[in-house]
């Protein structure tokens, strides 16, 4: 079976692409992209393939402007945030979802349902824009946490983090300075953060953009930022990132 996988985050096709080689060895990813542009390039000029796991939010746009200037037929398994609204639109039209974070469970049943189904005749995707727009296609992000501080429990709006950061635990800095623990990796976190507020910059550190105090140019193509309240170690973006990194930070 041929998959193309549209992701832009490069830990969640990590993931995604070691549990597809756990279920089946004989899986062939042929593509991985990971914006709305170098989807409709793909698509244009590469034979369809077997089955397409996508990610709803991408780096430029959400992925359904794909079908705005492609007409795709292959089955998709949409990987989402997206509220119950949206979900019942994609139910509706019997398009496959996953809810984020992707287990191992969901990918089974969804290559299940395609196996299932692999004789039906090919969607058209534009025809139901209509109906998925008119949906609530807005993701829910998390609002606010819940963490201990000393013998209480605290609750920390979202909108009061600076950054996260891996060591050997997880941990909320605020902007305040204040720092907790917290029960989630960087790989769940950012799929419950809003992406337009907060960006993973490397493996141990994901930052609002409210915390990014300056941006310099450094050696080799990379970008040194300074965060406030200041991060323990220099906070690079590196030569490959950069691109990706200022058009977020361009939005």
């Amino acid at each position: 079976m041929n998959v193309v996988i549209i992701e832009d985050e490069e830990s969640a096709f990590e993931n995604l692409k070691r549990i597809l080689m756990e279920i089946d060895p004989s899986i062939k990813i042929v593509s991985w992209l990971q914006s709305v542009e170098q989807s409709i390039h793909w698509f244009v000029t590469n034979d369809f393939p077997d089955l397409i796991f996508l990610d709803i939010q991408l780096s430029d746009d959400l992925s359904f402007k794909i079908f705005e200037s492609v007409e795709v037929t292959s089955p998709i398994v949409f990987t989402t945030a997206f509220d119950e609204y949206a979900i019942k639109a994609f139910e509706l039209n019997s398009i496959d979802y996953i809810l984020k974070p992707i287990s191992r469970n969901s990918i089974e049943k969804s290559i299940a349902k395609h196996a299932s189904s692999i004789h039906r005749p090919p969607k058209s995707y534009r025809s139901i824009l209509h109906d998925v727009k008119s949906a609530s296609i807005y993701p829910s992000y998390k609002e606010r946490f819940l963490v201990n501080k000393a013998d209480e429990l605290v609750i920390v709006p979202t909108a009061n983090i600076a950054y996260f950061f891996k060591d050997n635990e997880t941990f909320i800095v605020l902007k305040n300075g204040d720092r907790y623990a917290v029960k989630f990796t960087l790989d769940e976190l950012i799929q419950l953060v809003d992406p337009i507020q907060f960006y993973r910059i490397n493996r141990q550190l994901i930052v609002s953009i409210d915390a990014i105090s300056k941006i310099s140019f450094w050696f080799k193509g990379k970008l040194k930022l300074r965060l406030a309240p200041e991060f323990d170690e220099p906070v690079f973006v590196s030569r490959e990132g950069a691109t990706k990194f200022k058009a977020w930070m361009d939005k």
